[in-house]
């Protein structure tokens, strides 16, 4: 996750500069492990029935993240953050996912190493055709080690779900969008990544 933090109660300088920049810009990479699905499926059968599923899947799909981020740092424990990425969900499709960040730190002291805890939550849209909604949500904890006063790289773990709307299979069938009624699908996560502040 990459992030950290603008003092507004406390004036300190370094060499003339706040001790740590006012804006951030990050970029974020991980691994995503996907592991329940939470399914409600309702659509006509190439027969011409309608069919209403609805189940839990489980397994491991693995996937990757990729994150561009801007912030602004509210003071030395808070950084709010919007984060643009491309990922993996499951064996489904590729999402563009659009998210709010907040973070916080632990350690008052922006040039220290320290941990941190982050939440965020957004939307955006799956690659698939036709194009649909998504929801997406995260929480986690981390380590920053500070590289300068600028430069931050940031180790990460952190619990991601998303509801999305996968393409629905029917004995071998692609089923056509104009036959589906409902195709949502929440699909669990965890995640390891890293990321670099610079």
């Amino acid at each position: 996750m990459t992030i950290f933090l603008f003092n507004n109660n406390v004036i300190a300088q370094e060499k003339g500069r706040e001790t740590y920049p006012k804006y951030t810009l990050g970029l974020e990479w991980g691994y995503v492990a996907s592991l329940t699905t939470i399914y409600h499926y309702n659509f006509y059968a190439p027969e011409g029935f309608r069919v209403d599923e609805k189940g839990v899947l489980s397994g491991c799909q693995s996937n990757a993240d990729l994150y561009l981020n801007v912030g602004f740092n509210l003071n030395p424990l808070w950084n709010l953050s919007l984060y643009i990425g491309y990922a993996g969900v499951g064996d489904y499709h590729k999402i563009l996912p659009v998210s709010i960040r907040g973070t916080r730190y632990f350690g008052t002291d922006p040039l220290q190493d320290r941990w941190f805890a982050f939440a965020d939550a957004g939307t955006g849209i799956c690659l698939k055709t036709p194009v649909q909604e998504i929801l997406t949500a995260k929480i986690g904890t981390g380590y920053q080690i500070t590289l300068s006063r600028d430069t931050k790289l940031n180790f990460m773990i952190a619990a991601r779900t998303t509801f999305t709307h996968p393409g629905i299979l029917f004995d071998d069938n692609r089923i056509p969008m104009n036959r589906i009624n409902r195709n949502n699908a929440v699909v669990s996560a965890l995640s390891i990544g890293i990321g670099l502040i610079f």
